[in-house]
């Protein structure tokens, strides 16, 4: 399997499709920096509509970003947004710390009526906890903001 593949299967075993995790790999393994739509279509060999697609999703999770050229301002240059994959992990952890704080609120709710369901939860929170603590730690230490 080549490296195009890997990413399109492991961003499929994420929910996004694999075209773009195609994209995504594209961007990553290649040295240029900018890359034009037609550049990303037969990179990844899809259709105009089905890269056109992949980009609006990548665009809205701020996985990439664009910029007109120089030379043509209809042309978009495509690249990956680095400050944006710090601001997509940022929100991804803030949404597990926000399913964290709905987890202990539902135990706060509960009885004791099922016992193995409420230790469930209760060391869910304490897992949660300690990933997002860790998380939190290690992204200071690595990415600037």
């Amino acid at each position: 399997m080549d490296m195009l593949e890997r990413f399109a299967v492991t961003y499929k075993n994420d929910g996004l499709p694999p075209l773009v995790g195609k994209i995504i790999g594209l961007l990553y393994i290649n040295n240029q920096k900018y890359f034009t739509f037609s550049d990303i279509q037969e990179g990844i060999g899809a259709s105009k509509g089905a890269t056109s697609k992949a980009l609006k999703l990548l665009l809205g999770l701020n996985r990439i970003n664009f910029k007109y050229s120089d030379e043509n301002k209809k042309k978009r240059l495509f690249f990956l947004d680095i400050k944006g994959v710090y601001l997509f992990m940022k929100i991804v952890m803030k949404n597990y710390s926000d399913q964290n704080q709905l987890l202990k609120e539902s135990l706060d709710l509960r009885n004791n009526e099922n016992e193995e369901l409420n230790g469930f939860i209760n060391e869910s929170i304490k897992f949660n906890e300690e990933v997002l603590d860790f998380l939190n730690k290690k992204s200071i230490q690595y990415f600037k903001e």
